[in-house]
Order: structure tokens, then C-alpha cells, then sequence
């Protein structure tokens, strides 16, 4: 065996932090973006039970991954959430500000512009798209989306990806990247429904990252998974109402 062999390996401290994330990080942060990509844009225009069949499998796929790369792979031990009162009261405050800002934007701003109707044509398409185009059935995603995929995408974006993040690289660099990452696959829904060159694509996907930074700083200082997840969850659920207006 070579002397050389034998030296521990010491990282630099100038090592770049790109290099210090692990394969499966760059992954989870990577794929939501490819399957969005996919399932909107290439998707588009394809039969329903097509659309829902693929996003049905990619999207389990996302969410199988943590749960088998963490107790599968790195045969870690399952932890139980914790549960903070003023945690969940910094989430719950945030979460309707947002709404309000949102419903605010929306409503007082932007119906009735010419930006609307484009959103209002591209949605109305991608509700046909995906069979969504009655009150029962938007009904059922828009609450399934609401209260259980809100939680899905905290556990995803925060519980792993943020959490992990913050185990290789400086904290403050794991909120921004986290939330620039759970930001690239929103980027997509807007162009698609904004257009490519509308500032507001690009305006409203900067807000994505802001509350995806501000949900990761909420479970670093706190550990409380439930606080960002009722805050999701009641962002969503404003948008939905938006979406509500939009469509019927």
C-alpha cells in the first residue's frame, strides 16, 4: 500500500460547496424540474388518462425517493416531528399574509388585464388536459393538493433536501438553495401559463423562492414539520381560490 494511500483525505476549507452536496441532494433538487418539464410541456395536448398516468407515476417516484434513499439506503431511524406552539404560530401568520398578498395581487391587480386572460386560456386548457374541468373534481385536487401534497412537498423540499442540505454546506446557503430549487419546477407552471418573456412569470416564481426559504428557515430553528406544513398548506389553499375564479 502507497504512503499516499494511507493520508486521511482533508477537504479544503476553499473546497467549493457544489462539491460538498451529495449525488442524491443535486437529484432530488433536479428531478421535480425534469418531471414538470415533462409532464407539462411535453405532455401537453395528449389524452387525459395519458397526463394523469405519467404525472401519477413521476410524481411517485419523487416522493418514494427520500423515503428510500434515508431508511432504506442510509438505514437512518425514523424521527418523530416536533411540535412547537410558536412555531406553528409564526407559520400559521405567514401563511396568510401570503395568501392575503396573493388574493390581493390577484384580485385587485391582475384580473381583468390582458396577462389574465392568457393565464385564464392556459389554465383553462390544462384543466381539460387533466379532467379537472368540474366542480367535483377540482374540488377533490384542490383539497387533496391543499392539505396532503402541501405536506408531501414540506417532507420532500424541507424535511430532506433543506435538512440534508444543511449538513454539507453553511445553513443560510441551504435555505437559498433549497428555495431557488423547490422554485425551478415553479418556473416552468408560470412560463406556461404566463409566457416565456411576462416579467410576471419570473416575479411570481421569485415569490415561490421566498416562501420556500422562509418555510426552511421555520423547520431549521424550529424542527417543527407541522408549522411549514399548515403554512403551505394555507398558501395553496388561496391559490386554489384563485384558480376557482379562474375557471368557473
Amino acid at each position: 500500500m502507497s504512503v499516499e494511500a494511507e493520508l486521511p483525505v482533508i477537504r479544503s476549507e476553499y473546497e467549493s460547496m457544489a462539491a460538498r452536496i451529495p449525488l442524491s441532494l443535486w437529484f432530488a433538487m433536479v428531478y421535480p424540474f425534469i418531471l414538470t418539464v415533462f409532464y407539462f410541456v411535453f405532455m401537453n395536448g395528449q389524452d387525459t388518462d395519458s397526463q394523469n398516468t405519467v404525472f401519477t407515476v413521476l410524481k411517485l417516484i419523487q416522493f418514494a425517493f427520500p423515503l428510500v434513499f434515508v431508511f432504506l439506503i442510509c438505514r437512518e431511524s425514523i424521527e418523530l416531528p416536533i411540535w412547537k406552539k410558536p412555531a406553528i404560530k409564526l407559520g400559521i401568520i405567514f401563511g396568510v399574509v401570503a395568501s392575503i398578498a396573493a388574493l390581493a395581487i390577484y384580485f385587485g391587480l391582475l384580473k381583468g388585464s390582458a396577462p389574465y386572460f392568457h393565464l385564464k386560456s392556459k389554465v383553462l386548457a390544462k384543466v381539460d388536459g387533466f379532467g379537472l374541468n368540474t366542480l367535483w373534481a377540482y374540488g377533490a385536487f384542490a383539497t387533496f393538493y391543499s392539505l396532503i401534497h402541501s405536506g408531501m412537498e414540506e417532507y420532500y423540499w424541507r424535511w430532506f433536501v433543506y435538512r440534508r442540505l444543511s449538513w454539507s454546506i453553511p445553513d443560510s446557503a441551504a435555505i437559498v438553495l433549497s428555495g431557488l430549487s423547490f422554485m425551478a419546477h415553479h418556473v416552468v407552471l408560470m412560463v406556461v401559463f404566463f409566457g416565456l418573456t411576462s416579467p410576471l412569470a419570473y416575479l411570481f416564481s421569485f415569490g415561490v423562492a421566498i416562501g420556500g426559504g422562509v418555510w426552511a428557515w421555520l423547520y431549521g430553528r424550529s424542527g417543527n414539520f407541522v408549522a411549514a406544513w399548515l403554512s403551505h398548506a394555507i398558501v395553496d389553499m388561496a391559490l386554489f381560490v384563485i384558480g376557482y375564479d379562474l375557471i368557473f
